[in-house]
């Protein structure tokens, strides 16, 4: 007997999904420091030893590393889904 009150559960993303946008989102982290690596040695200096105000500080590292992992993150979620739909998603479907 089906209740009709609670609909059927609707699983997420599949594992080999969720694998391929964590390779991508690596591989955007990777390039991003590549692309940026000149900026990333002049920032390191800034960063630690900690200054005063230290919310100045905690402010420039919140940003500089949530920015990274914000950008990889959502560049390489995009990749990944864009590279799973085409190249993966027949493969994995008729095993």
């Amino acid at each position: 007997m089906s209740d009709s009150e609670f609909p059927d559960p609707r699983p997420g993303p599949s594992w080999e999904r969720l694998r391929v946008r964590a390779a991508c989102s690596a591989g955007v982290a990777v390039l991003q420091l590549v692309v940026f690596w000149e900026f990333v040695v002049r920032t390191i200096p800034m960063l630690w030893p900690p200054v005063e105000p230290i919310t100045q500080w905690v402010s420039f590292l919140m940003v500089s590393l949530g920015s990274f992992v914000v950008i990889s993150g959502l560049f390489g979620t995009l990749l990944g889904d864009q590279l799973y739909n085409r190249y993966l998603r027949d493969r994995s479907e008729s095993t």
